[in-house]
């Protein structure tokens, strides 16, 4: 069993966060795609596949965020007080800017990329890019309560990648502010508080020090770091499975 103190807790996961951002900078910053992308140089048929597999991650990944409450709740309900930060990131996902939430935003910018909504949210996704969402889905299911919070701790760098795909699409793919902002809000709210609202990387991180403390049993195969690391990983292949396939 992995059981530490709050400090512990806290030094050991600020150590997994550290190294899932530092396996992003050296893997997903790296890929063609953002290369590409940064530089104005990637194709928009390629930004439009991404962006079209991406739309049919989102809704999942958002209903495996909701359906962890029920899965452990046996956990919340000891923690009564974690309730409140795990509700308000429901509430910004599903309510903000108004319900049905994020959603919103994520087909307004994929309107204006000149996709449809059925497009956005119902194109059939590539292999390389289901493997992103069928691993956060197989933990949830499957595996032990942590396996899951240790693997949405890339909401983090994905926040600080969203920012390249904001100025990039401003700058070089003629989207406004306004048509950006599924990059903008979500570099707002995974890398910072917002809204009276903790940003979402911190509360995961929130949730995994109580969890430690509580103490959690490792399966074989899936350790902490493990779990943590390998979203960055699947998240590259998603980008090269977009990149390769327009290309």
């Amino acid at each position: 069993m992995l059981k530490l103190n709050e400090s512990q807790a806290k030094e050991y996961i600020a150590e997994l966060a550290a190294k899932c951002d530092q396996r992003w900078k050296q893997t997903v910053d790296k890929t063609k795609f953002m290369d590409e992308l940064r530089e104005g140089k990637l194709k928009k048929e390629t930004i439009q596949l991404f962006y079209k597999n991406w739309g049919a991650f989102v809704p999942v990944i958002n209903s495996v965020y909701t359906s962890a409450f029920y899965k452990h709740l046996w956990f919340f309900v000891k923690n009564v007080d974690l309730m409140e930060v795990y509700t308000q990131k429901v509430l910004d996902e599903f309510g903000h800017p108004s319900p049905p939430g994020h959603i919103q935003i994520l087909m307004s910018t994929g309107a204006a990329l000149g996709l449809s909504k059925e497009e956005v949210l119902l194109t059939p996704m590539l292999a390389e890019c289901r493997a992103l969402p069928d691993f956060h889905r197989t933990l949830i299911n499957d595996g032990q309560i942590q396996e899951y919070w240790f693997s949405v701790l890339w909401e983090k760098p994905f926040g600080d990648s969203c920012l390249d795909f904001f100025k990039a699409l401003t700058k070089h793919y003629g989207l406004t502010t306004a048509e950006a902002s599924y990059f903008s809000k979500h570099h707002e709210a995974d890398t910072m508080d917002h809204l009276d609202r903790m940003a979402h990387g911190a509360v995961t991180q929130h949730v995994l020090v109580r969890l430690l403390q509580e103490g959690v049993n490792e399966r074989p195969g899936y350790s902490a770091e493990y779990c943590a690391v390998t979203p960055t990983d699947l998240n590259r292949m998603f980008m090269n499975g977009c990149y390769d396939a327009t290309h």
